[in-house]
């Protein structure tokens, strides 16, 4: 094994990791807003179709959700950009 063909598969394992764990990340996020949105919002199954209240509700509260999930990564990006200044 040669070592820049060993590094290069090192590398393309780790982005593959990389990617997973970015998967994973997002797919809990979603789960998590769903979850409480849906429980938040969605007061009765007697009719097949959402209510404007629960719809409004939703909207709002995925809208609310996506925004602190930004916030929440921005403030990370920022930590992380300082400590590896350290």
């Amino acid at each position: 094994c040669f070592p820049i063909p060993c590094i290069a598969m090192s590398d393309q394992q780790q982005r593959v990791a990389a990617a997973k764990n970015e998967i994973g990340a997002f797919s809990d996020m979603y789960n998590r807003m769903l979850k409480q949105c849906f429980e938040k919002c969605v007061e009765h199954f007697h009719e097949s179709e959402l209510s404007l209240g629960e719809n409004t509700c939703l909207d709002r509260c995925v809208g609310k959700y996506v925004e602190s999930q930004q916030k929440v990564g921005e403030q990370m990006a920022k930590v992380t950009a300082q400590m590896s200044q350290i």
